[in-house]
């Protein structure tokens, strides 16, 4: 469909009901403010439940909040309950406090689970902490897991610290999988240094895949080093890709001695190619420059494009000169236009003077737009060092001049 706003403003009002949807979806993409009027009309007017609903997500992503009013009239007024419930989530998208008592009501008094759910989430956005009193209330009183969980959620965006307590309680209690993976994650938020120890005490003992993650996640938002030996432990022991892989990420927000050699010993183990990127990834924030070999080795073997962009990625972060080479062989052979963009891109940081000949021959050679101006940014970035260095050279002239003058 065309991102034309006139021609999507005209769909919107189109007899096709499939065309009407498509239309307020493209615009709710697009963020243009200029649609606001009309998404409101239509919200307002049009008897179609998708098309209604569809209207109040697209003004929910543009954020104007100029339709708050209107949304909190239809929401009264609505009778279908999927319309009422996005146009709940509208409101959260909107963050206008005025919409304040509306969330409140519709979810301490609201009989429909899908309404009071979307209700509690989106006074979580609203950044008004009026709430988190009756939010912690329903946490630990509802019997429905969907109301729970987004209570916690609105609690953690809230940055409602006190709640600390009660997930820690939660983490260590609950027997349903998405109240521990909630509060798991929401300890990583407002738990601070506090939260570490029940977290890494759930971790040995918890049997959830998902929930486990959310800890090691957790643990690496909280940053801290005495984290470290029970991260590194995930990532070698962990039987589950998905909680190395989260292992590999969290070990590259801590600085610590350590974590560079367990990531490196892991990456001549592992198995399963996401965890190896993030391995990479991770190396390569820590520029790590005893892993440079291991990196280029990757590079060059791995049959994983995701893997190889990834390491021509921390080729570049880490910065070593010998690296120079492989990555031109690789911009030159990879079929991948992704990773030969990004092997350009780790060039243009490494900004290699001898590169430069053979970087304008491959851009005369290459067929992907993006790749080709990628290596003329390394080109030119090599310029610039290279105009650096003569200036810098010419000022340390005029100084020895000017130091031998008063010299005699």
């Amino acid at each position: 469909m065309s991102t034309n706003i006139t021609e999507l403003l005209k769909s919107l009002n189109s007899k096709d009901a499939i065309k009407r949807v498509k239309a307020a979806k493209v615009l709710g993409e697009l963020g243009n403010r200029k649609a606001t009027s009309e998404l409101m009309k239509a919200l307002k007017d049009n008897p179609d439940v998708d098309t209604r609903i569809a209207c109040a997500q697209a003004l929910g992503s543009i954020g104007d909040r100029v339709a708050t009013d209107l949304i909190i009239e239809t929401f009264k007024a609505d009778p279908d309950k999927k319309v009422k419930a996005a146009l709940l989530s509208a409101l959260g998208e909107l963050g206008d406090d005025s919409a304040f008592d509306t969330l409140m009501d519709a979810m301490l008094n609201e009989k429909l689970i899908l309404i009071r759910e979307a209700a509690t989430a989106a006074l979580g956005k609203l950044n008004n902490k009026s709430a988190a009193d009756d939010l912690q209330n329903l946490v630990r009183t509802d019997k429905n897991t969907k109301i729970i969980v987004a209570a916690i959620k609105s609690l953690y965006l809230l940055g409602e610290r006190k709640a600390a307590p009660l997930f820690e309680e939660l983490l260590e209690s609950s027997k349903e999988i998405p109240i521990r993976t909630e509060v798991a994650s929401g300890l990583g938020r407002i738990g601070g240094r506090g939260a570490i120890q029940p977290l890494v005490a759930k971790l040995k003992k918890e049997e959830s895949e998902i929930v486990r993650e959310a800890i090691v996640v957790s643990l690496g938002r909280i940053a801290n080093t005495t984290a470290v030996d029970t991260l590194v432990n995930s990532l070698k022991k962990d039987k589950s890709p998905l909680v190395r892989k989260s292992a590999a990420w969290a070990l590259r927000r801590i600085r610590d001695g350590r974590i560079t050699a367990a990531l490196m010993s892991q990456l001549d183990k592992e198995t399963f190619e996401a965890v190896k990127q993030e391995i990479i990834s991770s190396l390569g924030k820590h520029r790590e420059r005893k892993a440079v070999n291991a990196i280029i080795d990757t590079l060059k073997n791995s049959k994983d494009e995701e893997v190889r962009r990834s390491a021509a990625i921390a080729l570049g972060d880490i910065n070593d000169k010998k690296a120079v080479e492989p990555l031109l062989h690789q911009l030159e052979v990879d079929k991948i236009p992704e990773v030969r963009k990004y092997a350009a891109w780790s060039l243009s940081k490494l900004k290699s003077v001898n590169s430069k000949e053979l970087l304008v021959a491959l851009k005369k050679k290459e067929k992907d737009s993006q790749v080709r101006d990628m290596i003329q940014t390394a080109i030119n970035a090599i310029d610039d060092a290279i105009h650096h260095a003569e200036a810098e050279a010419k000022k340390a002239e005029e100084r020895s001049k000017r130091e031998e003058y008063y010299y005699f």
